[in-house]
């Protein structure tokens, strides 16, 4: 339940601590005295839109902490330790808002996003808002309402699991279908392609080996020539090896004088040996060198079909093979795209036959809760001033299915007796619609899992006997969750286990919003200014007074 709401340098707001006690508290005042600045404070902390409006003029920021006491919600604890923030008994949402319009969050002192706030507030609070009335009036909202009343979170779930998933079957099976569309102008393509790669038939290094060969056999007569010189300057006489043992032998003739000159001599005859190895190396390379024009000219055309066939398809020579692999690949997987296409029909069927089945548990259960909660709507109706007043959820089905299910809620209502049921929109007048939506609110917060419910303003449009029921039902909503009210009716006010007091102050030209939470005495006299409006007479506190009593049950 809320514990406190902390405010600082909101709207009309300076400072302002508000404590809050379990059951039903009222909240009441003049017309603008800043009742609706605590829902926005309380908006604020619960991560809706900051506004930059909302900070008091001539100061830098506003702050906003609501404490909720979470002890006994395992949902809201849960939620906590699965996103890493303290998990105790009490729970503090703060929001901050600068004059530029930056804005933080945070939750039990952890910086978080407002969308966070905004859900772990979903777990907590359920605001009823003044006009209420006009969101019945669509049939989303409809179905909407009737979710929350039957409180099937996990059927829901399953139902738009299970529509995603036939969706992105469905999704692909387009895609395929699509692709079929021009299936044999894509085969014949290919075909042809194939057939072109295949006449050619590249082979994995090929294009490097044939141009090292094309390059040898062009210039033999060169190679041959080049090979011969060298072998003779190795080889012959006067060459590199004589050379090498006139000095080897020069050096061995001395050697015994200058031991140093040792590893000079070792030198030599590695370099001796070297240099026979790689005259023996130029010999065999020579000698397998031929002059060839025919195998030349064999290369050249096997070279000149590869260019050929990469200039067409925008190709590197040494890229052909893996397109050809590509066009193989591309080729087969049309061809079993067939396949495919029935297999994917048969998975398509069956996510749909799933999701007709969580569709239709769905409907089953907005079926039995749409029921109950007509049976507790045209009560609540009759309670309020409407005897012959009757209510009934239709339930049909949609055109097309949707995340939803399949499901369309139709609200029926009939005020008058010997008159049928007709949906909402065409037969409610404006009074009649307010009080509709308030019996709906009425019976949906009964059930509802929230600790804390807020009702704005939903008694606008109503008085006398039938204010006094509302008073009396909020009051009995009090004896198991946290309600708070805010009205303009005495006889709802007069229920409530704790009443707050609104009011502007004027002081040194600037003006703020307090928050008082009256005494008995002043709760009569705020009750008599609600009957009375400025003159307050002895008889209209006499009547405040016995309202007062009537309702808290002091006497008879």
């Amino acid at each position: 339940m809320l514990q406190e709401l902390t405010i600082q340098n909101l709207a009309l707001i300076e400072k302002l601590n508000l404590s809050f006690e379990s059951g039903f508290t009222t909240l009441t005042g003049e017309t603008g005295a800043g009742k609706s600045i605590l829902l926005d404070a309380l908006g604020l902390a619960l991560g809706e839109r900051a506004d930059t409006s909302l900070v008091r003029h001539n100061t830098p920021k506003a702050d906003v902490t609501a404490q909720f006491n979470v002890k006994q919600l395992a949902q809201v604890k849960a939620w906590l330790q699965e996103h890493d923030l303290e998990d105790d008994d009490s729970c503090y949402l703060r929001r901050t808002v600068t004059a530029e319009g930056r804005s933080k969050a945070y939750i039990n002192g952890y910086p978080v996003a407002a969308n966070q706030l905004k859900t772990l507030g979903s777990f907590l609070i359920d605001i009823h808002g003044q006009h209420e009335h006009q969101r019945l009036l669509t049939a989303n909202n409809q179905l909407e309402l009737l979710d929350a009343y039957a409180n099937h979170n996990d059927l829901l779930a399953n139902t738009r699991q299970s529509y995603q998933a036939w969706q992105a079957i469905k999704k692909e099976l387009q895609t395929l279908e699509e692709a079929q569309a021009d299936y044999q102008s894509k085969l014949e393509l290919l075909s042809f392609q194939q057939n072109e790669f295949e006449q050619v038939n590249p082979q994995a290094e090929e294009f490097e080996q044939l141009s090292e060969e094309q390059s040898q056999l062009s210039h033999a007569s060169e190679i041959k020539l080049a090979c011969q010189q060298a072998y003779d300057a190795i080889e012959g006489e006067n060459g590199s090896i004589d050379q090498l043992n006139q000095a080897i032998h020069s050096l061995e003739s001395i050697i015994h004088f200058s031991p140093k000159l040792e590893s000079v001599l070792a030198q030599l005859h590695s370099s001796l040996i070297e240099v026979q190895e790689a005259a023996t190396e130029i010999q065999h390379q020579a000698e397998h060198i031929e002059l060839d024009p025919q195998q030349l000219e064999s290369v050249e055309e096997r070279l000149s079909s590869l260019f050929a066939l990469a200039k067409k398809y925008n190709l590197d020579a040494d890229q052909l093979v893996k397109k050809h692999q590509q066009i193989n690949d591309d080729l087969a997987q049309l061809q079993h795209s067939s396949d495919s296409l029935e297999s994917l029909q048969i998975d398509l069927n069956n996510a749909w036959q799933a999701f007709q089945k969580e569709a239709k548990k769905l409907s089953d259960s907005r079926l039995k809760a749409a029921k109950k909660l007509a049976h507790l709507v045209t009560e609540g109706m009759q309670n309020l001033g409407m005897p012959n007043g009757q209510f009934a959820i239709e339930l049909h089905n949609t055109e097309q299915a949707t995340a939803l299910g399949i499901d369309k809620a139709v609200f029926m209502v009939t005020a008058n007796k010997g008159q049928p049921l007709q949906p909402l929109a065409k037969v409610a007048s404006g009074g009649e619609l307010s009080r509709i939506s308030l019996a709906i609110q009425v019976a949906t917060a009964e059930v509802a899992s929230l600790p804390t419910l807020i009702f704005d303003e939903v008694d606008v449009g109503i008085g006398g006997g039938i204010a006094e029921v509302v008073g009396q039902k909020m009051q009995n909503l009090g004896e198991h969750k946290q309600v708070l009210s805010i009205t303009h009716l005495a006889q709802v006010a007069s229920h409530g286990h704790q009443h707050l007091f609104i009011e502007k102050q004027t002081q040194n030209d600037s003006t703020t919003t307090q928050v008082t939470q009256l005494s008995n005495s002043h709760r009569i006299e705020e009750l008599a200014r609600m009957l009375g409006g400025l003159k307050v007479t002895e008889q209209t506190l006499n009547h405040a007074k016995e309202m007062l009593e009537v309702a808290q049950g002091k006497v008879a």
